[in-house]
C-alpha cells in the first residue's frame, strides 16, 4: 500500500461516505488515511466479508461486526509499550551475550 495512492483514493470519496475495510495488518493505517475524508471507517473481520453478500448490505442490515479502532492517545501508548518491550528484550539478549563471552574467557 502506498500512501500517495491511498490519499488519491481518499480524495475521491465524499464526506458522507462510509468505508468498510477488512482487518489486515495495514487496516489501521488505511483507516487513518481515509478517516478525515469520510463520515465513518469500519474495520471488520475478513471472515465476515463474502462475495455473495456485499458489505454495504451487511452494514445496512446491522450484520457487519466492527473492530474497535483505538483513539490516538491509546495508539501512542501501545507504541510506547511495544517499544519498551523491544528494548527490554534487546537488553536481555546483550546481557546474555556478554555473560557467555565472560564465561568463555574464564
Amino acid at each position: 500500500m502506498r500512501r500517495d495512492l491511498l490519499e488519491a483514493f481518499a480524495a475521491k470519496l465524499s464526506p458522507d461516505d462510509i468505508v468498510v475495510i477488512e482487518a489486515t495488518e495495514n487496516a489501521m493505517s488505511a483507516a487513518a488515511g481515509i478517516g478525515p475524508h469520510v463520515e465513518k471507517v469500519i474495520i471488520t473481520p475478513r471472515s465476515r466479508l463474502t462475495r455473495s453478500t456485499p458489505a454495504c448490505w451487511r452494514y445496512a442490515s446491522g450484520f457487519l461486526p466492527e473492530v474497535w479502532i483505538p483513539d490516538e492517545p491509546t495508539q501512542a501508548l501501545r507504541r510506547q509499550v511495544t517499544r519498551r518491550n523491544q528494548i527490554v528484550r534487546q537488553r536481555s539478549r546483550l546481557k546474555n551475550i556478554i555473560q557467555s563471552i565472560l564465561h568463555i574467557a574464564t
